[in-house]
């Protein structure tokens, strides 16, 4: 009990576990089916929801239990989240971790647990969905199967859950917010704006959202409005552009706007503040010098002067508080005093921006007496003294809490981005005026065209298969432009690779004066669904046409008395299938075989009955075969399995479907059992054939990178050798080519073992020796190395590992040839590579100073066949995809860390 399993990542799992404040919240019903259907399927009284805090677990659902919680250490769940599979523990008495544990000993008396860890998206093991039994069992594959989903779908919901929340709170900014926040489009028109508008301006949403803007504009200020949504049209952002807007009375507002457009939707989104008083304290202070110093004095802002060194010279006393200073402490300091150290480039640039142009406007961050951080609007100008001196006034406003709302207004938008790429759903939307269709980046996908490709129309509808889902989507779309009504259809395509594909096309339009301008929706693929439910139901009407054709065999016998004659029709009809058909008893005696079993198997009845499958069925089925017949037997469950019978004729093992189902009386008793066993050799050898051919594609693609870099530097060589005319480079440039040339015919040598070896369905582990490994790289990309002045330094604590050599060398090539290939120019490219030991394991790293990769754009497709991160290269996206294959196949991780300009660093762990 002291020397509880404990994660190496507890401290973030349990902050994991806290984010997502779930614990002690009230039942729910979506969980609490979860348990129940857990515990249906693999048939036992007790099914929780349970997650492991600090020092209890705490059950989010419970099926036969009365307790919320138990302590952490009478968790058999402790040991469920050590491992990413299911915990299954068949008898707990038996077990050494548990047989002294209270819930085994004593109430509820467990013996039978299985749980599956519930890992989030970032790795952590939140608890587990587990059964219990108060008796011994086991599960079979299909339970433990439907266990692990009903696991993913518990922390799919915790997931949506937290989700749902945050999305609350965003909603609750939008609405209570002060400040004017809006979505529009380049039309002119609002799409979305929040209620601080109607108190702000009076206008009512719906004349806000149908009303073009310019209505609202002042005459005076239309030009300019103009001219900024021509540079958001451009993807510019518009930061304190003051425009004046018209309230419901009349009169006009005047409102300061900073406001940013989204490229992939063509909308504006903004925030905006009523500065109509600022506006008015401004005109104030060119009319008296006296209001000016009030104006000064009074700001709720940062009102200041400074010299052109930026040395305080005066300032508001709101402002010098919002530092957290007093005006006469302010005065004693300059600008370079409450700007962060990091930041004094930008301000030595304002400086001397302002010096040449006379104004500057835009944002700073300044640091509070506390040592806080604010983020401030400004709007600075120069001016002359009366004597003749120059000096910045300087106006700021703290928009600290607005960039905080901006910010959060945009995680929310990349979190629904990426929750419809991992649900699978995209979006369209077709503009009829211009007949402009657009279509979002997971819509792209499940088509199978590239992001660049540009949609219309005609080869949009002709995506969908031809017949009646090109025919449903058409009269869909007709109905929608001539009678607005939306569609929401099941349908199929053909993407560009030919694959057939279920897709569900919702769709909605937009009409104004009568008129369709616009069809819009969201595109699902939902081929996996919809293929189980298909398969569903083919089995359903299969086994349905079964059952009427067995009732109906079985009314024909009682009516015609049995009868020997509609006996031996049966009979000869078993006998004409080229199947093994069989009964038996109740108790799983066998009275009956058909004539195909008896020339299949060579065995006559008699044999049959008294040594039953075992002569004829292969050793290695045997006990599985046994169990399996003896559940059906017992619980009236179908039998339904795979085995190998031996023929007679040549003594060869083939494999056979074997399935038996139970027939019943008026009362539900078992009165017989029918059989069959069906050959399905023939489709057992294509599978096989089918991973023959994935293993050979996967040998191709390592002989085609492997040979690419000897390659590669024999041209380089060639080349270097045509345009030098000095002897002695020519001669070491020489050497270099017979050593490409030896590293070339080694690889090829290494190449056609690992071949042997597949051939041999032998693939071994060698003793590798790390630094002789990077020396024949070194020799492979010699050409390149030399060309570009690369140096490769080695640290290596530990020497020697084992692993399949071929792939080791193969690895290492691919991550020392991608480092010289994105090398920055003009920069000799640095590769370091070390090793180390953790554990058991052995953990490689190779760092480089090249070109890096942008993780935040391309960090999900990293690993991926055919992703390409730099455009201009001679890349297939191929590389990095195969070094991922070949680590994981033999047990181990690949991760990485880059920074775009920086470089990349590789962690390996073998």
């Amino acid at each position: 009990m002291n020397n509880l399993p404990i994660p190496e990542n507890e401290k973030e799992r349990l902050k994991a576990l806290h984010g997502y404040e779930v614990l002690d919240s009230i039942n729910e019903a979506e969980f609490d089916r979860i348990t129940e259907i857990a515990s249906i399927i693999c048939d036992v009284p007790i099914s929780l929801i349970s997650l492991i805090d600090k020092d209890r677990q705490w059950f989010k659902s419970k099926i036969g239990l009365d307790v919320n919680e138990t302590p952490r250490e009478l968790a058999f769940c402790r040991y469920a989240i050590m491992d990413p599979h299911i915990l299954e523990i068949q008898d707990a008495i038996t077990d050494e971790r548990f047989k002294n544990n209270l819930l085994v000993t004593g109430e509820p008396g467990i013996r039978f647990y299985a749980g599956t860890p519930l890992v989030d998206p970032e790795g952590y093991a939140l608890g587990t969905l587990c059964v219990i039994d108060r008796k011994p069992k086991k599960l079979s594959a299909k339970q433990l199967r439907a266990l692990k989903l009903l696991g993913e779908e518990v922390i799919s919901k915790i997931v949506e859950r937290r989700q749902k929340e945050e999305l609350k709170n965003f909603e609750n900014i939008f609405r209570r917010s002060n400040d004017l926040i809006f979505i529009g489009g380049g039309d002119g028109f609002f799409k979305k704006v929040n209620p601080a508008f109607t108190k702000v301006l009076g206008w009512s949403k719906e004349q806000l959202l149908n009303t073009s803007t310019f209505e609202f504009i002042h005459p005076d200020d239309i030009a300019s409005t103009e001219i900024e949504l021509k540079k958001l049209a451009h993807g510019h952002s518009t930061v304190n552009f003051i425009q004046r807007f018209k309230t419901i009375s009349g009169s006009y507002k005047t409102l300061q706007w900073t406001s940013s457009p989204e490229a992939s939707t063509g909308y504006i989104f903004g925030i905006g503040r009523d500065i109509s008083k600022e506006k008015e304290k401004e005109e104030q202070l060119a009319e008296s010098e006296e209001k000016l110093r009030v104006f000064f004095e009074n700001s709720q802002g940062l009102m200041c002067t400074h010299d052109l060194e930026g040395k305080f010279l005066s300032v508001n006393t709101s402002g010098a508080s919002t530092l957290g200073y007093t005006p006469q402490e302010i005065t004693q300091m300059s600008l370079f005093d409450i700007i962060p150290q990091e930041r004094h480039p930008y301000l030595n640039a304002y400086l001397d921006e302002i010096k040449k142009s006379g104004s500057v406007k835009g944002q700073m961050l300044t640091r509070h007496k506390n040592g806080s951080l604010h983020v401030w609007l400004f709007n600075n100008f120069l001016q002359k003294g009366a004597t003749g001196e120059e000096y910045v006034i300087g106006n700021a406003y703290d928009i600290t809490e607005r960039e905080r709302l901006q910010n959060d207004l945009i995680r929310t938008k990349e979190m629904l981005e990426q929750t419809n790429k991992v649900a699978r759903v995209g979006g369209w939307d077709f503009n009829l005026e211009k007949q402009e269709i657009y279509w979002t980046s997971v819509t792209k996908e499940i088509h199978g065209v590239p992001q660049d490709y540009e949609p219309d129309l005609k080869s949009g509808i002709n995506f969908y298969k031809e017949g009646d889902s090109r025919d449903r989507i058409t009269q869909a779309i007709n109905l929608g432009i001539a009678e607005g009504k939306s569609w929401n259809e099941e349908l199929q395509i053909i993407d560009v690779s030919g694959k057939e594909v279920w897709v569900r096309a919702l769709g909605n339009t937009e009409f104004e004066n009568g008129v369709c301008k616009r069809l819009f929706g969201t595109f699902q693929d939902i081929d996996a669904y919809k293929e189980a439910e298909l398969a569903l139901k083919r089995s359903v009407a299969a086994q349905e046409r079964l059952n009427e054709a067995l009732l109906e065999q079985i009314e024909l016998v009682k009516e015609q008395d049995k009868t020997i004659e509609k006996i031996q029709e049966f009979k000869f009809l078993a006998d004409s299938i080229p199947q093994m058909i069989w009964t038996s008893q109740a108790d799983g005696y066998t009275d009956y075989y058909n004539r195909y079993w008896f020339d299949y198997t060579g065995m006559t009845l008699e044999q049959t009955q008294t040594e039953g499958w075992e002569p004829v069925l292969h050793p290695d089925d045997l006990e599985n075969d046994t169990n399996l017949w003896n559940e059906s037997l017992a619980t009236g469950k179908p039998y339904d399995t795979e085995v190998r019978f031996k023929r007679a004729s040549d003594g060869a093992y083939r494999w056979h479907i074997s399935r038996a189902v139970p027939m019943k009386n008026n009362k539900g008793e078992i009165v017989k059992w029918f059989g069959s066993c069906t050959d399905i050799d023939e489709y057992k050898k294509a599978l096989d054939l089918e991973n023959k051919i994935s293993q050979y594609e996967d040998f191709n693609r390592i002989v085609a990178h492997n040979l690419r870099g000897p390659a590669g530097s024999i041209g380089m060589i060639l080349t270097m050798l045509d345009e030098t005319t000095d002897e002695n480079e020519k001669a070491d440039l020489l050497k270099m080519l017979s050593q490409s040339s030896e590293t070339l015919n080694e690889t090829l040598n290494e190449l056609m073992k690992v071949l042997e070896v597949r051939n041999n369905h032998d693939l071994t582990y060698d003793d590798c020796d790390l630094q002789e490994i990077v020396n024949g790289i070194e020799k492979m990309l010699k050409g390149q190395m030399v060309a570009k002045k690369a140096r490769i330094i080695t640290d290596f604590n530990k020497n020697h590992i084992l692993f399949p050599k071929i792939y080791l060398e193969s690895i290492f090539y691919n991550l020392i040839s991608n480092a010289l290939k994105y090398s920055k120019d003009e920069i000799p490219p640095e590769i370091i590579i070390s090793s180390t030991t953790k554990a058991d394991k052995t953990l490689l790293t190779f760092k480089d100073n090249g070109l890096g990769i942008d993780l935040k754009q391309h960090g999900n497709n990293m690993f991926k066949l055919n992703k390409v991160f730099h455009r201009g290269y001679d890349s297939k996206g191929v590389g990095l995809f195969m070094t991922k294959t070949q680590i994981e196949t033999f047990g181990g991780k690949i991760s990485v860390q880059s920074d775009p300009g920086v470089g990349s660093e590789f962690f390996i762990e073998l």
